[in-house]
C-alpha cells in the first residue's frame, strides 16, 4: 500500500443521494478493527443526539454494546487511544448527513475514530429520529470494522433499522 493511500485511509460519507454500498458476504471492512473488544466511548453529542448515541452504542438491549462482544467504556473526554468519539453539529451544506473517519491508526489497528452527524440537514424537518438513530448505529458499526450490508440483512448496516442485525452482531463478534 502506498504512503499516499495509507494517509487517505477511508472516510465514510453518507450523502444526501444515499447509500451506495459495497457488496460483501460478511460486510467486514477489510482488516480494520480496534486492538481488542474494550473500546473507550466518548459521547460528545448534544441534546437529543447525546441520547441517540447512547441508545445506539450502549443502552438499548440491541445496541452494539450489549448485543455484541464489544464493551464501550464511557469516558469524560475525547481521546486518541482506543477511542470512538461521537459528535453532532451544524457542519454546513457539505452534502453529507454522517461522516465516519479513522483519525489515528497503525496498520489495520484503529486507535481513534470519529462519527459526526450533520444537523444542517438532519434538523431541517426531513429526517425522523429513527433516521438519525440508523445513521448513528451505522457510523458505530463502520468504526467496529463493518461495511454497508447489501445482502438483505435488516439492520443499521443495511440502513433499514436502528439496530445492528444478527448478521452484523455475528461479524463483529468474529472480529473481536
Amino acid at each position: 500500500m502506498s504512503a499516499r493511500r495509507d494517509m487517505a485511509v477511508w472516510v465514510v460519507v453518507v450523502t444526501l443521494t444515499a447509500g451506495v454500498g459495497m457488496a460483501s458476504a460478511t460486510n467486514r471492512s477489510g482488516c480494520w478493527k480496534f486492538a481488542d473488544f474494550r473500546i473507550n466511548w466518548f459521547n460528545g453529542g448534544t441534546g437529543d443526539y447525546f441520547k441517540i448515541y447512547e441508545e445506539e452504542a450502549r443502552t438499548d438491549a440491541d445496541a452494539w454494546d450489549p448485543f455484541t462482544d464489544v464493551l464501550f467504556t464511557p469516558v469524560a473526554a475525547a481521546g486518541t487511544t482506543d477511542h470512538i468519539n461521537a459528535y453532532n453539529g451544524f457542519y454546513g451544506a457539505t452534502g453529507w448527513l454522517m461522516l465516519t473517519d479513522i483519525t489515528r491508526y497503525s496498520g489495520c489497528t484503529i486507535y481513534q475514530g470519529r462519527i459526526r452527524l450533520n444537523q444542517t440537514y438532519l434538523d431541517n424537518g426531513s429526517y425522523s429520529r429513527t433516521s438519525k438513530e440508523i445513521l448513528a448505529c451505522h457510523g458505530i458499526g463502520r468504526l467496529l470494522g463493518l461495511t454497508t450490508d447489501t445482502a438483505g440483512n435488516k439492520g443499521c448496516m443495511s440502513n433499514t433499522a436502528p439496530q445492528p442485525s444478527t448478521h452484523d452482531r455475528d461479524v463483529v463478534n468474529a472480529i473481536y
